[in-house]
């Protein structure tokens, strides 16, 4: 499977989401550099796994990579987490701030843009998806390598954070 941008696996997994929407589940843990977090998204009964790795580069802006690392769920993988509590709510919120201003000049109000985009009744810059529960993972990895995806993915953040500087929590 291809690595990909974060907003590109982003949107794979609003697309996948829409096909099966609702009981989605993520668990998260820190990157094992703990700059940023690892993010593992599936749907318990039709799958796909994927992974997402990304750190926060500013307070404004997320960076980062994702890739489909499995195409189904398999029994071993529900059992590291049946146990666990819920931690809350998994949603991703994609923004389009020219779709945005248009749908404002034309006279919509905001906040009857942010009940379409709750209601998924009209995309007007604001397209959210509510895919289910969220659980926190302290130790770093919370999953054994399962396959290339995963470790070509671990490769290219690692040369992501080399680009961009990254070498210390604050650098």
């Amino acid at each position: 499977m291809a690595i990909k941008s974060l907003q590109e696996i982003l949107r794979d997994i609003l697309k996948e989401g829409r096909k099966s929407p609702g009981e989605w589940k993520t668990i998260s843990a820190p990157t094992p550099d703990r700059f940023g977090s690892d993010l593992l998204l599936f749907h318990p009964a039709t799958g796909p796994i994927f992974q997402v790795r990304a750190y926060e580069k500013n307070p404004f802006q997320m960076t980062g990579m994702g890739t489909r690392i499995t195409q189904n769920v398999d029994e071993d993988f529900l059992k590291l987490i049946e146990n666990k509590k819920s931690s809350g709510n998994l949603g991703i919120l994609d923004l389009n701030y020219r779709i945005i201003r248009e749908a404002i000049k034309e006279g919509t109000k905001l906040d009857q843009i942010f009940l379409n985009a709750l209601r998924g009744t009209k995309n007007q810059g604001i397209d959210f998806l509510n895919l289910g529960d969220a659980f926190e993972s302290k130790k770093q990895r919370p999953l054994p390598m399962l396959s290339d995806s995963q470790k070509k993915l671990d490769k290219e953040y690692k040369r992501l954070l080399k680009r961009e500087g990254k070498t210390s929590m604050y650098g």
